[in-house]
């Protein structure tokens, strides 16, 4: 049994995109993809968070700068520019990644 279905990672992935979109705005493509910018899930939602803590509250939490979308987007000197468009991309790979974490703690 799964505690995401479709219609609740469809939703999550709504706010993963609004939440990597904020901390682009905030922070440019290279905060975002920076070594330790993760996003974690909690009881309260998803956040984007430079050093990410919580420790047994949080349900998930992926590093961006793993993720192959992001990977595209870093050269050996460092993270790239990652254009705006490429966010909905990102967060429909990092709702994958969270959900999968999260489905995890579903009995079978």
């Amino acid at each position: 049994m799964s505690l995401l279905g479709p219609e609740e990672k469809h939703e999550l992935e709504d706010l993963i995109l609004a939440k990597l979109t904020a901390y682009w705005n905030s922070h440019g493509s290279a905060g975002l993809l920076s070594s330790g910018v993760s996003l974690v899930v909690d009881a309260t939602g998803p956040a984007v968070a430079a050093t990410p803590s919580g420790g047994a509250n949080v349900l998930a939490c992926v590093e961006i700068c793993k993720l192959f979308t992001a990977l595209c987007h870093i050269t050996a000197d460092g993270p790239g520019m990652m254009p705006r468009e490429a966010l909905a991309s990102l967060a429909k790979e990092a709702t994958t990644a969270v959900a999968a974490q999260v489905n995890r703690i579903a009995p079978d």
